[in-house]
């Protein structure tokens, strides 16, 4: 007993919820869904050169730290995989300054939303980042995502 195989079962470190309201066990998303809402109540119109446009590499370059913090880039081509998101989001960032700007507010729009489609990804896995960080990017990254459609863009941009 106890020496059964741990890399069967995703970690379990959920995010530590604590009991009782069911609200209170999704405190990630909750601080998500507050700091995306003040990102879209409060940004500038869209600019191809705002901080949307790097958040996303910077998003991806936080995976490969929490991953080597937590000793999980080891293995099966995990740290080539999160090598590899982190340059497609450091490509798709180039790529919104250089075409035009409409055009470039949908390639970020389109970034933050698959970002959120990666941190579900490894909200489930339980794998390289703490499941209240994945928890809490999705709502983040959605939320960012919408602002980019929804503020219109900057006059001269």
């Amino acid at each position: 007993m106890g020496h059964g195989n741990h890399d069967a079962h995703p970690r379990s470190d959920h995010h530590d919820a604590p009991q009782g309201h069911p609200l209170l066990r999704r405190w990630p998303t909750l601080v998500g869904l507050a700091c995306g809402g003040f990102i879209l109540f409060t940004a500038e119109p869209w600019q191809a050169a705002d901080f949307v446009t790097w958040g996303l590499p910077m998003l991806a370059l936080a995976y490969l730290i929490f991953g080597a913090f937590r000793g999980e880039l080891r293995g099966r081509g995990v740290l080539t995989l999160q090598g590899g998101a982190l340059a497609v989001y450091v490509l798709l960032a180039v790529a919104a300054f250089a075409v035009a700007p409409d055009l470039g507010r949908y390639l970020v729009a389109a970034g933050w939303a698959a970002h959120a489609a990666w941190d579900y990804v490894h909200h489930r896995s339980g794998r390289v980042v703490p499941r209240w960080y994945a928890e809490w990017c999705i709502s983040v990254d959605l939320l960012v995502a919408a602002s980019v459609l929804v503020l219109p863009a900057a006059a001269g941009a």
